[in-house]
C-alpha cells in the first residue's frame, strides 16, 4: 500500500503543479501583455518561484523514492544507450523544428519563452540554475518515480507514462497550448529513453543539453528582435518610409 510520502508526492505532480502553472500562465500573460519583452526583475522573480517549485518536487520524489528504494541514479551506460540518447536529442530538436515551421513570425514574437529569453550574463546564471535543478528534478519526479508508483497501482505502465507526460506537458502551461503538445512529445521521447536505456542519468543530460541549446538560439532571436524593436514612443518605419519616387 502507498505511504504518505507518495500520497502526497502525488498530489503535488498531477495537482498542485498543473494547477499553478496554469494559474501562473495567466497572470504572466497579463503582466507582460501581448507583445514587448519583460523586465529583468520579471524574469528573475519567474526563475526563482519556478526553482523553489522545482526544489518542492524533488525533495518530495526524493521522500517518496526512498520509501521503496527506487534507485534515482543507478548508471547503466552502454554503446546502445549512448546512441538512443543522441537520437532523442536528435529528435527533440525536429519537434522544436517542426513546431517552429508551424508558427507565424508574429506568433514566434510572442511566445512567453522570448519575453523571457535572458539577456545579462546575471540572467543566464540564474536561467542555469533552474535549467540544471528542471532536468534532474523532472526525469526524477515524472519519468522515474511518477511513473513507478502509476504503474505499481494501476498495473499499466502505458497509462503511467501517458499521466506523467500529460501532467508534464500541463505544468509548463506558460508556454502555451501549441507548446504543451510538442512538450507532451518531448515527454515520450524522455519516457523511451529512460525505458531503453534503464537509467535516468542519460535522460536527464539530453534534457540539460536540450534546453542550453534551444535557450540559446532563443536568446539570440530575442536580441536580434529587440535591436530590430523601434524606440518607446516610436511608431515602426515600414519599407516604404525610405523609398524615392
Amino acid at each position: 500500500m502507498p505511504g504518505a510520502p507518495s500520497l502526497l508526492f502525488l498530489a503535488y505532480l498531477l495537482g498542485v503543479l498543473p494547477w499553478a502553472a496554469i494559474r501562473s500562465a495567466r497572470r504572466v500573460e497579463q503582466a507582460l501583455g501581448r507583445s514587448g519583452r519583460s523586465p529583468a526583475s520579471d524574469r528573475l522573480a519567474i526563475w526563482g518561484s519556478t526553482l523553489v517549485a522545482q526544489g518542492l518536487l524533488l525533495v518530495l520524489a526524493w521522500l517518496a523514492g526512498r520509501g521503496f528504494g527506487f534507485r534515482f541514479f543507478a548508471v547503466a551506460l552502454t554503446p546502445a544507450g549512448l546512441v538512443a540518447a543522441a537520437a532523442a536529442l536528435g529528435a527533440c530538436f525536429v519537434l522544436r523544428a517542426v513546431a517552429r515551421a508551424l508558427r507565424t513570425e508574429e506568433e514566434r514574437k510572442a511566445l512567453v519563452v522570448y519575453r523571457l529569453a535572458p539577456r545579462s550574463a546575471v540572467e543566464w546564471l540564474a536561467w542555469g540554475a533552474v535549467a540544471l535543478v528542471a532536468s534532474v528534478t523532472e526525469e526524477i519526479a515524472y519519468r522515474g518515480v511518477g511513473v513507478a508508483i502509476l504503474s505499481h497501482w494501476s498495473g499499466s505502465l502505458a497509462a503511467a507514462i501517458l499521466v506523467c507526460a500529460t501532467a508534464f506537458a500541463v505544468a509548463h502551461a506558460l508556454q502555451g497550448w501549441k507548446s504543451g503538445v510538442v512538450i507532451f512529445m518531448l515527454a515520450l521521447i524522455f519516457h523511451a529513453l529512460v525505458l531503453f536505456t534503464g537509467t535516468l542519468v542519460l535522460a536527464m543530460l539530453v534534457h540539460l543539453l536540450y534546453d542550453v541549446i534551444a535557450a540559446v538560439a532563443i536568446a539570440r532571436e530575442a536580441e536580434r528582435d529587440d535591436r530590430a524593436a523601434p524606440p518607446p514612443g516610436q511608431a515602426p518605419v515600414s519599407p516604404e518610409d525610405g523609398m524615392t519616387c
